[in-house]
């Protein structure tokens, strides 16, 4: 038996799910609705009350229901979904880039104040001082939450960014691209791949859709060396977050952005431990492959709920394969 809580969004507040959602919630609602008929085929199976985001107001909905809540508990959950979490990692792995080191700075919510948040974009040198910051709610959906330093800062604002749990403060960088990988890390702590995405965006950063190319084992990917480096970045991550407890499905995204040397530099810049669009894409487009509709070296997109093969115009032979544990 599964019931599903589809609270998308519920890291910036814990609601229940809207019973009139905004039409692109809706259709991502639906399509992961039908992702799930195909992760179970794939062996990827939920049960009982599966949530979006696993969060307290998801755990007391499920318990008063006489259902258990399916994954990770809503406190790791928390910890890790944490743009802090993330931001830590990067650093301790050793994959933050060259010109960033001494950029990032993560304040908790106690340290959260329109002090220090002018504090931050003083310190910063000049090339990144030119280009702006920006404050990253900490506990927030991609694209939200966040706030351009360099049009000040309020008090008002920062309260907000306290309510969300705190900030990450960085440099406003010049995107090449956006990408994501998917994991699921079963109850045993084995980290599964599920595949990478190319992901199209608004121009505010909201995740609209996703271009994906299919490989000889038939999972969704991105070609060449980027393809290899979200990948084995967004394990390294992903790893950090099954050693912090947390199971079940997550994703972590990475951008591609360029120095005023023209060098260009891959940002892992944060883990999303709940469903994602991505996910949802990913299963889709692996349906289109069990149902003969897309073979490997096809590229598919994902967009309105759906997903479509577009043409067969990357060799599969240039995909990454899956990292291995």
């Amino acid at each position: 038996m599964r019931v599903l809580y589809p609270n998308l969004g519920a890291e910036e507040d814990d609601c229940p799910p809207s019973l009139n959602p905004p039409a692109h919630l809706a259709m991502l609602s639906s399509a992961w609705q039908r992702s799930l008929l195909t992760a179970d085929r794939l062996g990827f199976h939920t049960t009982g009350f599966v949530a979006w985001l696993n969060t307290p107001r998801a755990k007391r909905t499920a318990e008063a229901q006489q259902l258990t809540l399916w994954g990770p508990d809503p406190f790791v959950v928390r910890e890790v979904h944490d743009k802090g979490f993330c931001a830590h990692a990067v650093e301790r792995l050793g994959i933050l880039e060259a010109p960033l080191h001494g950029a990032i700075t993560i304040l908790d919510v106690e340290d959260c104040t329109v002090d220090n948040l002018v504090a931050c974009t003083l310190a910063q040198p000049q090339w990144m001082a030119r280009e702006g910051l920006v404050a990253k709610a900490r506990l927030s959906t991609s694209g939200r939450g966040r706030l351009d330093l360099r049009r000040g800062i309020t008090e008002r604002a920062a309260a907000k960014l306290r309510r969300r749990g705190g900030v990450v403060v960085e440099p406003w960088l010049p995107r090449l691209g956006d990408y994501s990988s998917q994991w699921w890390i079963d109850d045993d702590g084995v980290i599964r791949f599920l595949g990478a995405t190319k992901a199209t965006q608004s121009f505010a950063g909201l995740w609209s859709g996703a271009r994906m190319w299919i490989d000889d084992d038939g999972i969704p990917t991105i070609p060449g060396q980027v393809g290899k480096d979200v990948v084995d970045r967004g394990h390294m991550i992903v790893r950090e977050a099954a050693a912090a407890g947390h199971r079940g499905p997550c994703g972590v995204d990475v951008f591609t952005w360029t120095d005023f040397d023209g060098v260009v530099w891959t940002r892992v810049c944060e883990l999303n431990a709940r469903m994602t669009g991505g996910i949802v894409a990913v299963f889709l487009a692996r349906q289109q492959v069990l149902d003969g509709k897309a073979r490997p070296g096809a590229q598919v997109a994902y967009s309105d709920g759906e997903v479509t093969t577009l043409s067969m115009s990357m060799p599969a032979t240039s995909l990454p394969g899956a990292p291995t544990e």
